[in-house]
């Protein structure tokens, strides 16, 4: 088939999780709500630790995204009145989560080393291993309000192996020098809540097998430059009955653009008022030394 895709049909609720290789990760899934019409829909789970980023900070609690402390004793009244909210209103609502919980470190890799040692298994190469407790508790809080689980697995060309993606696509590269992955690709499968195990050891276990499916379709990605499902997918075709090619561009940038900047002008004053005070902060200190 050739032409262009201009849309997804996607469900108007559902969960989806990702591997996490990024931390620009969240706007490529961002770009397949647009592409689903529910880019507005989106609530992501985040370290709390975003929540106090200068102006994207308050954006995102403007769209009550769900902050998390990593520690279940301090997220998981915080996760249950949030998705609460959101099930009563019974408006669209895609929950994203990384249940890896960040990016590959060589911190976060000795850390994913001593975990997978304690479940008597080998670490994987191009993930971390997952942790089940907040997607379960996502699971049971939405309940039936909820049908379908959509599992990403996102590749980057470009890294390199025993690379850091994170070290090579940063957040600098990618949004103040313009230099972005020149492609994203994303394998996406689908699995109906109601047929996921619902105890704890279950749903561990099979999480944990679609993570070891997640890092072999890496190893295959780092090998090739694509996923298993591209192989017969020529530079002309961008359909091939389970593979499609999708320009990553706004289909209206002026008007999306403008809603933006309107949603930002209710953060003028306290921007203004911020640098203000940022500005005699310094100059205080500066004469009182």
């Amino acid at each position: 088939m050739k032409g262009q895709v201009t849309g997804i049909s996607f469900p108007e609720k559902l969960i989806m999780i990702s591997n996490h290789q990024i931390y620009a990760d969240w706007i490529y899934v961002w770009f397949l709500a647009y592409l689903g019409k529910a880019h507005g829909a989106l609530k992501i789970m985040l370290k709390h630790s975003l929540s106090q980023v200068p102006i994207y900070g308050m954006g995102m609690k403007f769209f009550e995204f769900i902050f998390l402390k990593r520690k279940l004793e301090h997220d998981k009244d915080n996760i249950v009145n949030n998705l609460e909210i959101a099930r009563k209103r019974g408006r669209p609502l895609w929950l994203v989560l990384f249940p890896e919980g960040t990016v590959i470190s060589d911190n976060t890799r000795q850390k994913s080393k001593e975990f997978a040692a304690k479940l008597h298994m080998d670490d994987y190469k191009f993930t971390l291993l997952p942790r089940t407790t907040g997607l379960m508790l996502c699971k049971e809080t939405l309940g039936d309000s909820v049908e379908w689980l959509y599992d990403l697995t996102v590749g980057y060309p470009g890294i390199e192996p025993g690379q850091n993606p994170e070290d090579v696509m940063t957040m600098k590269r990618i949004f103040c020098e313009g230099n972005g992955p020149h492609e994203i690709h994303i394998h996406m499968r689908r699995y109906r809540l109601a047929d996921l195990p619902t105890d704890t050891e279950s749903f561990t276990h099979w999480l944990l097998d679609r993570w070891t499916e997640k890092d072999k379709r890496l190893i295959y990605f780092n090998e090739h430059g694509k996923f298993p499902e591209e192989s017969d997918l020529d530079n002309d075709r961008i359909y091939n009955g389970r593979t499609v090619k999708i320009p990553i561009q706004l289909q209206n940038t002026l008007k999306e653009c403008y809603g933006y900047w309107l949603y930002l002008l209710i953060y003028i004053p306290i921007i203004y008022a911020m640098l203000h005070l940022t500005r005699f902060a310094y100059t205080t200190i500066v004469q009182s030394l």
